[in-house]
């Protein structure tokens, strides 16, 4: 099966169980039946099955289907989720300070999932369009040998030349570059302006050098595009994690001030 047929007959899917849901859930309501108990009691189980996938990732050993199918099933069950949550509050604002949290919690997580899919398909394909992909945790650490290997380039020419000219200017401009991921924002844009304004400064530093610092100003401009490049790994593969980290904790604070809703809710009223 292609991908678009593949697409195409899980969005389809998804519109026939949205649709099975809106006339389910109003056959409830003209038949008196409490349509906000079955409404929150899908939200509840599609939320439960929502925050299974987090834990189906860090156990990977199991033999319940694949990380892709998994998150296939995540997608359009949290679109299913929005619908039920619409449902639920009946396309009402919610009133009530737990109904409120329980509101912010959901809409949190579900506008932070959307983002995510977003970022995890532009940023996936961006990642393989500049240098070679690494292992994020390992980042920082390259970016340190670059900074060394840099600071030792610079220390040879002076040496080398007699002349502080490379030195002066590693120290006035490309000091603070080497010291950590930066342009995280333009990378994230996918512009290469602020390589490019360095590439320029070398160019222009060029003409007052003589043919030996010139040779270190080649290989310090190579070691420059090197560092780029980690930046460039850095910045999108931390926006494809960061996320997470708002995104993993809201789901966790819908289950928890679900969970209590739901037992006032049946404490009060003594369920259907």
């Amino acid at each position: 099966m292609t991908f678009f047929r593949r697409r195409l007959q899980n969005v389809l899917a998804v519109f026939i169980v949205a649709l099975a849901l809106l006339v389910i859930h109003e056959t409830y309501r003209i038949a008196l039946y409490q349509e906000q108990f079955l409404s929150g009691w899908l939200l509840f189980l599609a939320v439960l099955l929502l925050i299974a996938y987090n834990a189906r990732k860090h156990i990977s050993v199991l033999p319940i289907w694949d990380s892709a199918k998994w998150l296939q099933l995540h997608i359009y069950l949290g679109l299913l989720s929005i619908l039920l949550f619409l449902l639920h509050i009946g396309w009402n604002i919610p009133n009530g300070w737990l109904e409120g949290l329980l509101a912010v919690f959901f809409i949190g997580a579900a506008l932070s999932g959307i983002i995510g899919l977003y970022l995890s398909r532009r940023l996936a394909r961006l990642l393989t369009r500049r240098g070679e992909e690494m292992i994020f945790e390992r980042i920082p650490g390259f970016i340190v040998e670059l900074r060394r290997k840099a600071e030792d380039l610079v220390l040879e020419c002076s040496s080398a030349t007699g002349s502080s000219t490379i030195s002066d200017y590693y120290t006035a401009e490309l000091s603070p570059f080497f010291s950590g991921p930066k342009n995280l924002v333009h990378h994230l844009r996918g512009s290469q302006m602020a390589l490019f304004n360095m590439v320029k400064q070398i160019e222009n530093m060029d003409r007052y050098l003589n043919e030996m610092e010139r040779q270190f100003s080649d290989r310090l401009r190579q070691v420059i595009e090197k560092k780029d490049e980690l930046d460039y790994q850095y910045a999108l593969q931390a926006t494809l994690k960061g996320w997470l980290f708002f995104h993993i904790p809201l789901s966790y604070g819908v289950v928890i001030v679900g969970t209590i809703h739901l037992v006032l809710v049946y404490a009060f009223t003594g369920g259907i």
